[in-house]
């Protein structure tokens, strides 16, 4: 499971790195031109609104949709690009459904789309009448594209709202038993799923306008949009990862100032272990909001700290940058304990690797001498020796050494000793060498089961 939450965060870390500029442009257009922006604009505002709804996740599922196909595979564009024409046919019907949780939807649907065109529907295009290729794989997409659309539309965009209702429903039910601080578990998770807007617009916010008609203010507004989280991850990895840290420089401050939160998400993704110190970061920041009754007088969106401090109030606004901080603090600490136990793991595994390959190689240059072994070494050891030399012999393995040796006289590069049962006792413990028994010195049956344990050994 491990293995396949880590793949699944680095094939979408090389997707979503590639569009963090339409991220970034969404995030300006909602800072300046949001309700509670510094131009409000509601015309400029739906454009950046229209951009993160419909073409993130059209282009996020056109482009996972042509990831599994490998480039110069496929000479032909149109057969290059019919995984990525699947997807967007296939999340069109699910955007026309539920536009909310867009980018998710097509996470997953880009490259099932692609698995399908690449395993099932490419292998029957190629069966088709010679000369009628263009005809006959416009026509399947063209046909498997409506079939999914439909899918999505009908089947999937039902099935992943109830599961979305699920998760709302778990995180209002601890708002309204004033456990505000656990929310982080349901938030955060679902956050680097881009699940962000979602809880943020679809529970979080009506809520807290709810409380603010009431009161002026919500610490609602405050719980997803808060960057310390992300902040404190992008600044472990910036300390950790040397040869990164000027893209985490950058992304520090798209997250911090530009409230782009996407930013860090793909990070998380590839290190799912991660996500704890998003949690612990998360969970701390909402404690210390809950404490000294933190509040913001608006919707915050982006979840920028220069918006987060323009709505906040004169007498509150040091216990919301308190618990930013803290919250960025935790976060960071955390990441920074995971990121180093997970290098000194990569260390000790990489350390008993080449341990263990110079132990192999050890046995495998190691010269066999082997000393057949009685009490004086002249008489039934010697006709054993010989008996042993001779089945080598019969089996063409040349590179054992096997001599007649008392017990008290066996040299220091003997490697095997060969002993009656009775007479184990006897010989001297020595670390380097072996020791193998048997009832008689001359039966070449039992040398035989000892030759075929020593080259299991080598």
């Amino acid at each position: 499971m491990r293995r396949l939450i880590h793949r699944f965060g680095k094939f979408y870390s090389k997707i979503i790195i590639d569009y963090i500029g339409i991220f970034i442009f969404v995030g300006i257009l909602s800072v300046v031109f949001g309700d509670y922006g510094w131009i409000p604009n509601k015309n400029i505002y739906a454009i950046s609104q229209f951009v993160y709804q419909i073409v993130i996740p059209i282009l996020i599922a056109y482009t996972a949709g042509n990831q599994r196909k490998q480039s110069g595979k496929n000479e032909n564009l149109n057969r290059l690009y019919a995984g990525g024409v699947l997807a967007v046919m296939a999340t069109s019907g699910i955007l026309l459904a539920d536009t909310r949780n867009g980018i998710l939807f097509a996470m997953l649907l880009g490259p099932l789309s692609g698995i399908l065109w690449e395993k099932l529907l490419e292998p029957i295009v190629e069966r088709g009448k010679s000369g009628l290729e263009m005809l006959i794989r416009n026509i399947v997409v063209a046909v498997s594209g409506s079939l999914m659309a439909v899918f999505a539309f009908y089947i999937a965009a039902p099935c992943l709202s109830a599961g979305m209702e699920i998760l709302l429903n778990g995180i209002n039910f601890l708002i309204e038993q004033r456990l505000i601080f656990l929310l982080s578990f349901l938030i955060e998770p679902a956050k680097i799923l881009f699940l962000n807007n979602s809880i943020n617009h679809g529970i979080l916010l009506p809520l807290g306008i709810q409380q603010a008609e009431q009161t002026g203010e919500s610490i609602l507004f405050l719980l997803e949009t808060n960057p310390g989280p992300g902040f404190g991850v992008l600044l472990a990895l910036y300390l950790c990862r040397k040869e990164k840290r000027r893209e985490y420089l950058s992304s520090m401050f798209v997250e911090l100032i530009g409230g782009v939160h996407e930013i860090y998400f793909p990070e998380v993704l590839s290190n799912i272990w991660l996500l704890l110190a998003l949690i612990g970061g998360g969970a701390v920041g909402n404690f210390c909001f809950s404490v000294f009754h933190a509040v913001a007088t608006g919707v915050i969106s982006p979840g920028s700290i220069l918006v987060i401090v323009l709505l906040s109030t004169k007498y509150k606004i040091a216990g919301v940058l308190f618990g930013v901080l803290v919250s960025a603090a935790v976060s960071a600490a955390l990441a920074v304990f995971i990121l180093r136990v997970q290098v000194r793991v990569q260390k000790n595994k990489k350390m008993q690797t080449e341990e263990k390959k110079q132990e192999e190689k050890m046995e495998a240059d190691m010269v066999w001498k082997v000393g057949v072994v009685c009490n004086a070494g002249l008489g039934s050891s010697a006709i054993g020796a010989a008996l042993f030399r001779r089945k080598l012999k019969e089996l063409g393995i040349l590179e054992i050494e096997v001599s007649a040796y008392a017990a008290d006289q066996i040299p220091e590069d003997v490697t095997v000793v060969i002993c009656q049962k009775d007479f184990k006792e006897w010989i001297p413990q020595r670390e380097k060498a072996v020791i193998y028994t048997v009832e008689n010195l001359l039966n070449q049956e039992e040398y035989l089961d000892i030759l075929k344990q020593i080259q299991k050994r080598g």
